[in-house]
């Protein structure tokens, strides 16, 4: 009865998740296409989240804080989601010429520019680089819930080098998953923004459950003026500077080259209804962010700070649906998007709140008992 009752939460977000599935699997009929753009796009979103949550637990061995400390629980909960989030990407490989250009069977009429890059942007070699980046992210997953038992935190070194073999894993997989939606489009800055984001987002979702969960506004922080839910809203407001900074320096760089393969990319996302997005995302994930965060008040009270969290964990859904699905359908988002985004969503809501509630079962990074 006792376990019954703590896994009652997830009832919810499985019956979502069946509904979404029912729905997904209707409109497979009506428009396949639609709905592996949908899947695609609540695939990224979700896998973004232990990705962020194992870039903030490293960026926490190398700094330490009560900060991290506070999060801790929430992010490891995070990353023992990997695994599942992983899996969720798997079906669109059944057909990955709905949402790859380059997937297409005959390959003659891609551009030139397009053609060039076949001999990197091929099928086997993409299966290929998945798997390798996937088992890379399983490796350093285990290696981060091992460090981060209890109350420890991560090696300094080990959190230095596990930075750089996971800043190499995003690029290769922005530059996969996200970058070759539009294989004409070139962009160096855009793997940090994308690994700025997941951080963003993992650190909003952290703060929300935290406040939700938690009395952290009257908890102490680092220092004795500064309460813990504040320590924890800074942090998130510098990762969403980051966050600004490089999604600004992206636009200005790409203007000022005004070349039409890569201004296009931004075309594309100004108009057919993805113009309300990208000024939603600008709303939700800089504007209210920023003058939440600058005024104390919020940062020291409880409502405040689930509003604060709340706000900036809908904006980073935003970028990442208006980044990831403007050229995989011709108008804004449709039913189909939000059967995936039931189907995907609920099922990794799932997996995250039977990590919270069961902290000692991780997943497939659970210890064997023989480990000690």
């Amino acid at each position: 009865m006792m376990r019954l009752a703590t896994d009652r939460p997830l009832l919810a977000p499985l019956s979502v998740a069946a509904a979404g599935l029912l729905l997904c699997v209707a409109a497979l009929f009506l428009d396949a296409r639609a709905v592996f753009a949908g899947w695609l796009t609540a695939a990224l979103f979700t896998l973004g989240l232990p990705l962020g949550a194992m870039s903030i637990l490293m960026i926490h061995g190398l700094t330490g804080g009560r900060w991290g400390e506070a999060m801790r629980p929430p992010l490891r909960a995070m990353i023992t989601t990997l695994p599942l989030a992983l899996i969720l990407l798997l079906p669109l490989l059944a057909r990955p010429d709905f949402i790859f250009p380059w997937a297409v069977p005959d390959t003659a009429g891609l551009p030139e520019t397009v053609r060039l890059k076949l001999a990197y942007l091929n099928i086997p070699f993409f299966v290929v680089r998945f798997a390798i980046y996937a088992a890379i992210w399983l490796v350093l997953a285990r290696f981060i819930l091992k460090g981060t038992e209890e109350t420890t935190r991560l090696d300094g070194r080990m959190s230095a080098l596990g930075l750089v073999v996971h800043g190499f894993a995003i690029a290769v997989f922005s530059t996969d998953w996200m970058l070759s939606l539009e294989p004409q489009f070139t962009s160096t800055i855009y793997a940090l923004q994308e690994a700025a984001a997941e951080i963003v987002g993992a650190s909003a979702l952290t703060l929300l459950v935290l406040a939700a969960t938690r009395s952290i506004e009257t908890m102490p922080g680092g220092d004795e003026r500064t309460a813990l839910g504040e320590d924890v809203a800074n942090m998130l407001f510098g990762f969403m500077l980051v966050w600004a900074y490089l999604a600004f320096m992206q636009w200005v760089i790409v203007w000022a080259g005004d070349l039409p393969d890569d201004i296009g990319w931004y075309i594309l996302r100004s108009e057919k209804g993805w113009q309300y997005a990208l000024l939603l995302l600008i709303l939700l994930q800089f504007v209210i962010p920023f003058a939440g965060s600058i005024n104390r008040s919020v940062k020291r009270s409880h409502r405040g700070l689930l509003w604060l969290s709340a706000v900036t964990f809908a904006g980073h859904f935003a970028d990442v649906l208006w980044r990831i699905r403007p050229p995989l359908a011709a108008d804004a988002a449709a039913w189909p998007d939000l059967a995936t985004l039931a189907a995907v969503g609920g099922l990794w809501l799932a997996g995250f709140l039977f990590a919270r509630a069961h902290p000692q079962s991780l997943l497939l990074f659970r210890r064997r008992a023989a480990d000690g």
